[in-house]
């Protein structure tokens, strides 16, 4: 596929998941208006409106997870930096796109023999949970399989709970929820008191 191809199927993308993560429910035309591309092109790349949403939820699950993968994988940073760096990162990119939680959920709710790809790729991916409990390990001496566990849940659910905290003002008409994960200062110190938190015995 030459440059120009790969550039249009990557602006229908990208116009999709900001499309979503603004409205939900979307058209094929809305699709096209935001990427600038004619309704053939859905058709060429994808063949149906459902197929690439499908696209989409593959295409941004890899994203993030390789994004992850080169943070806890890289041999040079320091231990306690990968946990740091890859709770950012992590906590940044769904920030970025809220999108693709309501996508997920709603591809698996219209059908239920779908696995996603951020499923199969990410959240239950036992390289990701071993890695970062080995990082855990190497700062902590925990060597209790179940309490490395239990260790490894928290750092995720520490991750994603906030998440879903922020949404909240956004689907409610309230202030903000406890902290603004959008100041980079509030996230950073959240961060770092949740990595330090996760280390204690």
């Amino acid at each position: 596929m030459d440059d120009r191809n790969i550039n249009t199927k990557e602006r229908i993308l990208s116009a999709t998941i900001e499309l979503y993560g603004a409205k939900g429910d979307i058209t094929v035309r809305e699709i096209c208006d935001k990427a600038g591309v004619n309704i053939a092109s859905i058709n060429y790349y994808f063949g149906s409106k459902d197929n690439l949403l499908k696209e989409v939820e593959k295409h941004y699950s890899m994203l993030l997870f390789d994004m992850q993968k080169d943070i806890i994988m890289d041999e040079l940073r320091p231990s306690k930096e990968k946990l740091i760096d890859w709770a950012e990162a992590l906590m940044q990119f769904v920030l970025e796109y809220p999108a693709l939680i309501m996508l997920v959920a709603n591809l698996v709710l219209q059908d239920q023999s779908y696995s996603p790809e951020i499923i199969d790729k990410f959240l239950g991916s036992v390289e990701t949970k071993e890695n970062i409990q080995r990082t855990i390990y190497s700062l902590s001496d925990i060597e209790d399989r179940e309490i490395l566990d239990f260790k490894y849940m928290q750092l995720f659910s520490g991750v994603i709970g906030p998440i879903i905290f922020q949404m909240i003002p956004s689907i409610r008409d309230t202030d903000r929820v406890f902290i603004d994960l959008g100041d980079v200062g509030e996230r950073g110190r959240y961060i770092d008191d949740l990595v330090e938190t996760i280390l204690k015995g």
